[in-house]
């Protein structure tokens, strides 16, 4: 099957040249000051001659006096103003500076950032997803470039538990929390990378401001308002060679983004257009496990190839297989081809220095189709997708079998957001701030082929096909009409009195609404949207509102306590679903309701720090947590050729109670000077979680079934290590290094108590992370990165050992990129890398990820803080952390 080839990311580069000196001229125009005073600028003393090396000179004849200079003294310039200290997270003084994240959050719970510059140093950037990829114990399920279901996994979630991080742009969620699994990610697209500033995650549910879907991480994009006119534009390309079973694919992927902004006085604004087109690799292969009898109608074809069906037992001709009984690999599927718009707007208006009001919406569009690739061919050579009922194909001594059929799908979406903000930060007695979002599907359906392709229906005995079919039909999944709305309020008071100490409140309030509207129907033609009857249907909604309050009391110059209290109301109402021959056009609207849920909880929260010398920091901290069911999870269930999805509506609430103990250390000039400064941290971290709700998927053949369950009780322990390098050796060189150790068990399960003592599945054993980056001047920079994990077990019996072969499998990895990038001129920077660079096969259940990838990058900046340097500092890489004191400021 063609597939296209995407080459449009080249003339970008080309219309960044003819636009650029236009832009340039703005830039070079020279600052003119009005009725300033005049700089009087002192006289340059003159020097002394002084005569050549070796020259012979006479004595001095006469002498001259000294001529004494009689102007006055010239006035004593002013030594710059110090840098303002940063805190862990980068604020200062001023107003809105640093991360969004607020301070609180960096004493009750362990905190890694990453900023724009270590971004653009070590990361191959094509989409946002990508910019978190190498902090600590995270993984980023981006499956190709431009996955639209680029998951989260933190530190004790898996890959498909979308609904256990949290993920911010500053203070608008854009977490899905319309279900829990790949299909919910955040919504990547609503945020450009050409606007992220830095990104901090914190691990664990430790702060009352967040709620129990934090369990796994909270990450926080921080973006930035423009405070002069500025233009940045940028073009990449990537090109990657993939070959897995019998195909052998050479995909291109392009992407460019514009971004505009300026400040006028009190008013400022960003414009910003983003496209990506992207092809991606085969995502699944048919697997075709052998049986002893072909029937009456077998059909003769070649191709294809032997492989392990994952399973186990032996395989038809009595041979044992150690992967499962022998079978043929027929063909591949969903090789995904993308175009992706973004826009957005975003207006702020500064009432005062430290009181903001922000506007911004943003519109995302795709079309999206994934494509087919047969290996089985019959004896006149026509590809085989599917067979017709009843026909196997012949496979001499080894047996016989079916095909899983091969289904391309087609899909559309159109989504918009809209926030308002309104916020304070003057850093005084009394700061606010107040976000409501609503995000709207406004359309959002996939279509897929019932059978696709020429099937044969009819075979002589010589094997041959006599008979061909045609299957126009199809199903399409429909989810326009999915929408949330949210609201946040958060205040925070620091009075001034000492109360047995300085106390810093945060309190506030919020109130989310998901609402789901799915559709799938059947249609006469597997391309269009008109149905000849539905399928399924699934309506509903969640509420969840919220209040909390969190004291920090510094009782002691050295010692600080942080106690707190959230409580959450969550209700499912409105919940109906039903399926094929009991809903049509007209009773749509009066199926019977599931009957309304109602849970409270309480989370109490609480932290102890303790600075024990300047350079050293301990903390501890026991938290509760509560994660309540999605929507989907409750009312949603799916059925096309490649997906089954059952709902439940009688889920529980998850409970999770939590501790943790971590040790901090701000080493500067660690070992004589040979690394300016080194910061190691580690955390032990155990916790237990009660009606832990587990997505259980399994494939067979080309179709994946799932439903999510309660596990009565499990449990998690290990330790997270992090150590960050800066001038390591020489200045410019810097690290970051990081260990994921975690064991996992589940310990009651009354529906299958067999499963007890099992591991937790989908989450590795031990993880890895680390990044590498040497800048020796503002003009060129090179850097590199590391990920490992090991395999893991992705069913509930743990008897899936073969974590490396193709199926169920979550896999290990073992991933090196490297990227390097250059100042050419002013503004211009070139950027090339590569991704997996030794070639790794990576899955994850059963998808592949991408192999090695090579980048080519172009970017122009007129203004802002990406056009001063290329090269990282050390208070980049430490957060922000001031050079001026050894001490931990928190």
């Amino acid at each position: 099957m063609h597939r296209p080839r995407l080459l449009t990311s080249v003339s970008v580069c080309a219309l960044f040249v003819l636009g650029s000196n236009e832009l340039r001229a703005q830039q070079s125009l020279p600052s003119i000051d009005v009725g300033a005073a005049r700089v009087v600028r002192p006289h340059k003393p003159q020097q002394a001659h002084r005569p050549s090396l070796g020259a012979t000179h006479s004595a001095p004849t006469h002498t001259t006096a000294p001529v004494v200079a009689t102007h006055p003294a010239p006035a004593p310039v002013a030594a710059p103003a110090p840098a303002p200290v940063a805190d862990a997270l980068g604020h200062t003084d001023k107003p809105f500076s640093g991360s969004y994240v607020p301070a609180s959050v960096a004493h009750v719970g362990d905190v890694a950032s990453v900023t724009q510059r270590q971004i653009s140093e070590t990361v191959n950037v094509m989409t946002s997803s990508e910019t978190i990829q190498n902090l600590p114990s995270t993984l980023v399920r981006e499956r190709f470039i431009g996955d639209r279901n680029a998951t989260i996994q933190g530190r004790i979630n898996n890959p498909q538990d979308s609904a256990r991080t949290m993920l911010y742009a500053d203070g608008v969620l854009l977490s899905n929390y319309l279900g829990n699994s790949y299909a919910y990610p955040p919504r990547w697209n609503m945020v450009s990378p050409v606007e992220i500033e830095r990104v901090d995650v914190m691990q664990g549910p430790f702060s009352a401001l967040y709620g129990g879907n934090s369990e796994s991480g909270v990450y926080t994009i921080t973006t930035r308002m423009p405070e002069t006119f500025e233009f940045h534009a940028e073009g990449n390309s990537a090109l990657q060679y993939f070959h897995w079973f019998e195909d052998k694919e050479t995909d291109l992927s392009g992407h460019m983004s514009a971004a505009l902004g300026d400040r006028k006085e009190n008013f400022s604004y960003w414009v910003i257009y983003d496209r990506l087109d992207a092809q991606g690799q085969a995502q699944t292969f048919s697997q075709n496990q052998f049986t002893t009898s072909c029937g009456t109608k077998c059909l003769k074809a070649f191709g294809g190839m032997f492989a392990p069906y994952v399973g186990g037992g032996t395989a038809a001709n009595g041979f044992p297989t150690p992967g499962g009984t022998l079978g043929n690999i027929a063909g591949s599927a969903g090789a995904d081809h993308s175009q992706q718009h973004f826009g957005k707007v975003k207006l702020a208006y500064d009432f005062t220095p430290a009181v903001r009001a922000t506007w911004q919406t943003g519109f995302w569009s795709l079309v999206d189709d994934t494509f087919v690739q047969p290996y089985m061919y019959t004896t006149s050579g026509v590809p085989l997708y599917g067979l017709g009922s009843g026909i196997k194909i012949n496979d001499g001594p080894y047996g016989s079998y079916t095909l899983g059929a091969l289904n391309p799908t087609h899909s559309n979406a159109s989504h918009m957001m809209n926030t308002a903000e309104f916020k304070s930060d003057t850093k005084g007695f009394f700061d606010f701030d107040l976000v409501g979002t609503q995000y709207n599907f406004l359309r959002d359906y996939t279509n897929t082929y019932s059978q696709y392709g020429f099937l044969p229906t009819a075979v002589n005995a010589a094997g041959n096909v006599t008979a061909w079919n045609i299957n126009p039909t199809g199903s399409n999944v429909n989810q326009g009409g999915n929408f949330w709305r949210t609201f946040d309020g958060r205040f925070i008071a620091r009075p001034e009195q000492d109360l047995l100490g300085k106390h810093i409140l945060s309190f506030g309030l919020s109130d989310w609404l998901y609402s789901l509207n799915s559709v799938q129907t059947n249609t006469n033609v597997a391309t269009s949207n008109y149905y000849y009857d539905i399928q399924t249907i699934n309506y509903g909604k969640t509420n969840t509102r919220s209040a909390y309050i969190q004291d920090e009391w510094k009782f002691h110059p050295d010692w600080r306590l942080t106690l707190g209290a959230r409580g959450d109301w969550w209700t499912a109402f409105e919940g109906a679903n039903d399926s094929l021959g009991n809903v049509t056009k007209l009773n749509r609207t009066t199926l019977a309701l599931y009957p309304k849920a109602y849970k409270g909880a309480f989370s109490p929260k609480s932290a102890l720090e303790w600075q024990v010398t300047p350079e050293f920091l301990l903390r501890g901290s026991i938290d509760r947590a509560y994660r309540f069911p999605t929507v989907s999870e409750m009312f949603q269930a799916i059925s096309t050729p490649n997906t089954v999805v059952f709902n439940n509506p009688n889920l529980q609430p998850e409970s999770m109670t939590y501790y943790d103990l971590s040790g901090e250390y701000h080493w500067r000039n660690a070992f004589d000077g040979a690394a300016e400064m080194l910061t190691p941290r580690v955390s032990f971290f155990n916790v237990d979680a009660w009606d832990y709700m587990y997505t259980q998927s399994n494939t067979v053949g080309a179709t994946t079934f799932s439903q999510t369950i309660n596990i009565n009780k499990v449990h998690f322990h290990g330790i997270e290590g992090l150590l960050t390098a800066n001038g390591l050796g020489w200045h410019g060189l810097n690290g970051e290094f990081s260990a994921t150790f975690t064991d996992t068990k589940m310990l009651s399960d009354k529906l299958a108590p067999w499963f007890d003592g099992n591991q937790v599945p989908r989450i590795p054993r031990i993880r890895l992370r680390g990044t590498i980056s040497y800048s020796p001047d503002d003009k060129f920079s090179i850097g590199a990165s590391m990920r490992f994990a090991t395999g893991a077990f992705v069913s509930l019996a743990n008897t899936d050992f073969s974590h490396d072969s193709y199926g169920s499998t979550d896999s290990s990895y073992l991933v090196f990129d490297a990227k390097a990038q250059y100042k050419i001129a002013p503004g211009w920077t070139a950027t090339a890398g590569v991704n997996n660079i030794g070639n790794n096969k990576a899955l994850v259940n059963p998808n592949p990820y991408p192999e090695r990838t090579f980048f080519l990058g172009l970017k122009y900046d007129i203004g802002g803080p990406r056009q001063d340097v290329v090269g990282v500092s050390a208070a980049d890489l430490s957060g922000g952390a001031s050079d001026q004191s050894s001490t931990i400021h928190r």
